[in-house]
Order: structure tokens, then C-alpha cells, then sequence
């Protein structure tokens, strides 16, 4: 650990501590004074202590590795660990002491075989202090079924506990609440929630100027240069400024902005308001972090104070795809077909588009479908701008209608079912004490009864039908604002994208005089019409 240097005491022993904080216990201190956990600490302390009271290693080299928010289970994926069976391949550690089993690992097969096989033939000396245990007691046999057993109870404990921490997260996700031992750069964590987002004042400015500038058409390299020019600091220099001791180099190199870093900034949502989580998982206590399809993540809106708009996040996003499709140097996709064959139009060298089939038949209406490329992408770009007006005022007109001429009847209808829900409940106490100081009968109280929990049944399950209701109306409002909000971006689009392409035009017919006929693409829900439109 840095900080802690090797402490020499004599040569019969070169013992190695290895200590491990698991992911489960993590409990790191968002203090700058206080960057190891307790856990860590406590168990350095327990280590040395017992190193101490033991006059057999009052002459011995001891030296420390240690796994800071490592799980048990997984033997390879620790950076320390795996130095240390490393020493101990090549002789330079021949005792390993450790607080307890699950500190070296739950996999307790995996551990089995380090402590029956691996060791033993290595020479090692392993010693488990709150487990009692010495390697030098069990010389030419195993620790026997009480080991066993102990490895086996802390496997069992951690598939356990990551099921309920499965379901932990999962319950957290639904709430929109964050679950992550750093906030997020542009963040801080609430002084009084630590699921909380809250904006930086100082980062957060640098968030926003990040998707100004990409949604202005700089690049994701440029940007990282410029800010790196500027002398600010990267995501994870600025956490290490701010207390965090994590080497993110593996060459102990300072971190500067880059092109990735970045782009995977401007692709966050999180940032517009939105939490999203459960964007990985894992399928069993060993397996590895897999990503989960979009539609399997959990999102939550309007969670913590956005950084950017959905305006901007959305403009940043489709110049970013635009400058990947234009360093890619593929060729965009011809949505131009003639309109009198259908066939797509091709490029004659001159900068115009020419049917193919005037080539095929001598007399043809294909011959007169020609037009000039820059002229129909302004065209088709200026009918687009043109529908996007109508679509968004006429959109604004139906909310306003809506809500001028939408009844208040299922509003008025909840508010009725939960004050009768509430009023059916306080009717079942008396009605329960009239049974039992016996002036109710038990068959006339299980008649009443019957029909008390028929009502609330019927209320309650109305109750859900209208709620449920009144939410899906919700989401599809939100999703009809955030689609008027993408289509207000395109808007201000200064070229054709093909990102426009793809979202909102299924071809566009070339007819003779300059004429063309585009077709919205369905799909989009954006448009369901056909415009006219005449070049020139």
C-alpha cells in the first residue's frame, strides 16, 4: 500500500499480509483525510498485532498487499493477490497470514485447493488468525472438515448476499437513486443523501462547455486538447484532488483528457436529468459484468438537476454521429429515386443526379428526372424545417386544447376511491368488535365481511386501473415532449445528416422540372404526410 514501506526484521520468514476489502463492505470515506476504509485499517492493525505477540517472527521481512473494493469470489481479477502467488512461485514469500478465510477468497473450491495443494507444494506457510488456523499445524494432512466447512459457509454467505444485494440495487435503480462509490464528474453527492445527485459548481460549468462545443461540430479530439491546453483537469485527477487515492495509470502517469473520455461524456444521459442504471449484471457470484440490452436498463426521470437540456444532449449526440460518419469515409445513403421508375438516382461527375435507366431505353420519361444534389439537399432540408414547425405548433395547440377541454372526471374519480378505500377500512374495526362482544354473530360477521373485502377489492383494483392509467398517459406526454424536443435540434440542422436520413425521410421521388416528392419515413411517429417541393 503506498505509504507503508517494507519493514525488515531478519530472513527466516518473508511474510506477506494480504488484506482485501470486497465490494459488499466497502465503506470508503468521502474525506480526503480518511482515504482507506475502517475495514482496511482494522485489519492492518489486527495483522500486525499478531505478528508482534508471536516471538517467531521478530526477525522476518514483512511486506503488504492489499485489495482495496475487490470481491472475494473472484481470484484473478486481483491486482495485489495475483503479485502475491507470484512471489510466491518464485520464493520470494514463504508465509502468507491473512485476517480470516474470506479475506483471501469465498470461492471456498478455489481456496481448498490453495490451501491443500497450491501452498503445501510451493512450501508456503498460510495462517488465518480469527480462524485459528496454521498451515504449520497440518503438516502432511489437510485442515480437515472444520476448514472445510468454514470455506464452504463463506462461499454460501457471499452467493447469498449477492442475490440480496441484486435485489438491493434493483429496488435502488426503480427509485432513481445513485449507486456508485464516486458521483459522476459534474457532481457531488448531497451532504445529507449519498444516492443524491447534486451539481458542481465548478465541474459542471466544464460539463456544459463540453456539449456546446460538440454540438457546435468540434470534435471529441479537440475538445480534449483544448482542455487539456487549458490546464483542466481530468475526471480522475480531479477525484484524486479531491481525496481519492486510486492510481488510474498502470504506469503511475498523470490522466489528461482524451478523445474516449470525452465521447463517452456527451453519450451519458445522465446528465439531462435522468438516472439510468442496471446498464450491466452479472448472472451468477463468479460470473463477469455483461452489458444488458437498452431496453432491460432501469431509467428514472427527472431524478437530479440536469447539467445540459435534452435540447442540447440530443444536438451534441447527432453532431457527434455526424462527425463519426463523415471520419469514416463512407459514402452517405442515396435516399433520391426517380420518380417515374422508382430506381435510385445516380451521380453523373457533375455534381447532379440522373436516372439510370435513360441509359436502357432511348425513350423514356427517366430521361427528364435530373437534378442537381446540393440543390435537393437544401431543398429537402428547408421542407424539413418547414414540417418541424407545423408538427411542434400544431402539437403546442393539441396540449393546450387538451388541457382546456380533458375533464377532471378521473382525476375527481381517484381522489373519491382513496378517501372510500379509507373509509372501508375504518368500517372493519367495529364492525370486528361487534363479533366479538357478541352482537354480531359469526355467520351474519362472514357475511359482512364477504362483502367488505368484495368492496375494497372492487375499489382498489379500480383504483390501480385508473392510476396505471394516468401513468401511461404521463410517459407518453414526456415522450411526446422529448420528441418535439429532438425534432426542435433537427430544426436547427445546417445540413442534411444522415442521421436525418435515417430517423425521418424513407426516399425522396425526382420528377422532371426540378420537382421532388418526399416521403416521411412512418416509422419516425414523427410525420404520417407527403410534401411537394420544387427545387430552384
Amino acid at each position: 500500500m503506498q505509504g507503508k514501506s517494507t519493514v525488515t526484521y531478519g530472513s527466516k520468514y518473508v511474510i506477506a499480509l494480504y488484506i482485501r476489502l470486497s465490494q459488499e463492505d466497502r465503506d470508503v470515506s468521502l474525506r480526503a483525510d480518511k482515504a482507506e476504509s475502517n475495514s482496511i485499517t482494522n485489519q492492518r492493525a489486527l495483522l500486525w498485532d499478531f505478528i508482534r505477540n508471536h516471538e517467531e517472527f521478530a526477525d522476518c521481512t514483512v511486506i503488504e498487499k492489499c485489495d482495496d473494493g475487490y470481491s472475494g469470489v473472484h481470484f484473478d481479477s486481483r491486482p495485489q493477490f495475483t503479485e502475491l502467488i507470484e512471489l510466491a512461485k518464485v520464493g520470494k514469500v514463504n508465509c502468507i497470514i491473512v485476517k480470516d478465510f474470506s479475506r483471501f477468497g469465498r470461492n471456498y473450491v478455489e481456496l481448498g485447493d490453495y490451501l491443500e495443494q497450491y501452498f503445501p507444494f510451493l512450501g508456503v506457510r498460510f495462517i488465518s488468525v480469527n480462524d485459528n488456523y496454521d498451515s504449520k499445524d497440518f503438516e502432511g494432512t489437510t485442515g480437515g472438515l472444520d476448514v472445510a466447512f468454514k470455506n464452504m459457509i463463506y462461499d454460501f454467505y457471499s452467493r447469498e448476499f449477492s442475490k440480496k444485494q441484486r435485489i438491493a440495487w434493483r429496488r435502488m435503480a426503480e427509485k432513481g437513486e445513485y449507486n456508485a462509490p464516486n458521483a459522476m464528474y459534474g457532481y457531488r453527492k448531497a451532504e445529507d443523501n449519498v444516492h443524491q445527485l447534486v451539481v458542481h459548481e465548478e465541474t459542471g460549468k466544464i460539463v456544459k462547455e463540453i456539449f456546446e462545443l460538440v454540438a457546435s461540430g468540434v470534435s471529441t479530439l479537440n475538445v480534449a486538447k483544448l482542455l487539456n491546453e487549458r490546464g483542466i483537469s481530468a475526471p480522475s485527477e480531479f477525484q484524486n484532488m479531491q481525496g481519492f487515492t486510486k492510481q488510474w495509470s498502470p504506469y503511475g502517469a498523470k490522466c489528461y483528457w482524451t478523445a474516449d473520455r470525452i465521447y463517452c461524456m456527451v453519450k451519458d444521459e445522465r446528465y439531462t436529468g435522468t438516472m439510468i442504471s442496471l446498464k450491466t449484471t452479472s448472472f451468477t457470484v463468479r460470473g463477469k459484468r455483461v452489458k444488458t440490452p437498452p431496453s432491460e436498463w432501469v431509467r428514472v426521470e427527472d431524478t437530479h438537476e440536469p447539467i445540459v437540456s435534452y435540447e442540447l444532449y440530443v444536438k451534441a449526440n447527432s453532431m457527434l454521429r455526424q462527425i463519426e460518419f463523415r471520419a469514416s469515409g463512407k459514402s452517405g445513403r442515396n435516399i433520391y429515386h426517380c420518380g417515374y421508375c422508382g430506381r435510385k438516382m445516380q451521380k453523373d461527375g457533375k455534381g447532379g443526379l440522373r436516372c439510370g435507366q435513360r441509359y436502357l431505353i432511348k425513350e423514356c420519361r427517366c430521361r427528364s428526372a435530373v437534378i442537381n444534389l446540393e440543390e435537393a439537399n437544401e431543398a429537402v432540408l428547408s421542407a424539413l424545417k418547414q414540417q418541424i414547425r407545423l408538427f411542434v405548433k400544431e402539437a403546442e395547440l393539441s396540449k393546450t386544447v387538451k388541457n382546456k377541454t380533458v375533464p377532471f372526471s378521473e382525476g375527481a374519480e381517484i381522489a373519491t376511491l382513496i378517501k372510500s378505500i379509507a373509509t372501508m377500512k375504518k368500517t372493519w374495526m367495529p364492525l370486528y368488535e361487534q363479533y366479538t362482544d357478541g352482537k354480531l354473530s359469526r355467520e351474519d360477521f362472514l357475511v359482512e365481511k364477504k362483502k367488505y373485502d368484495e368492496e375494497t377489492a372492487r375499489l382498489e383494483q379500480r383504483l390501480h386501473e385508473l392510476q396505471s392509467k394516468q401513468e401511461l398517459q404521463q410517459e407518453n406526454e414526456q415522450q411526446i415532449e422529448k420528441n418535439i424536443s429532438q425534432l426542435g435540434c433537427y430544426a436547427e440542422q445546417m445540413e442534411l445528416t444522415e442521421e436525418i436520413k435515417e430517423k425521418l425521410i424513407d426516399k425522396v421521388n425526382v420528377y422532371s422540372d426540378n420537382r421532388i416528392e418526399i416521403c416521411w419515413n412512418f416509422d419516425s411517429s414523427f410525420f404520417d404526410l407527403e410534401t411537394m417541393h420544387k427545387c430552384g
